[in-house]
């Protein structure tokens, strides 16, 4: 199926997003605040109860369950078989 790229790959997008926001605002942004302004960082994202944080569960966990559901859809109609490959080893022989 020819899906155009945001189409395909808007999930992993928004969860590399919000792990860069989690990141900033967990790691680096308070480090960089005791070292430059020397006091406490307060989190942006646990403001208003951590309501971001339960909006971007919410959406990534969605989001999942939908792109499972889609895979089984797909597996079941037989569009999609998932193959495994595997390399045999070659052992040398004397």
């Amino acid at each position: 199926m020819n899906e155009s790229w945001i189409k395909q790959l808007w999930r992993p997008l928004i969860a590399y997003q919000y792990f860069a926001v989690c990141v900033c605002d967990f790691i680096v942004f308070p480090a960089a605040s005791m070292y430059f302004l020397n006091q406490q960082w307060e989190p942006l994202t646990l403001k208003e109860s951590g309501f971001y944080h339960l909006a971007m569960s919410a959406i990534i966990g969605v989001a999942a369950w939908t792109r499972g559901q889609e895979k089984i859809k797909r597996i079941m109609m037989g569009e999609e078989v998932e193959t495994i490959t595997t390399t045999e080893s070659q052992t040398p022989t004397r």
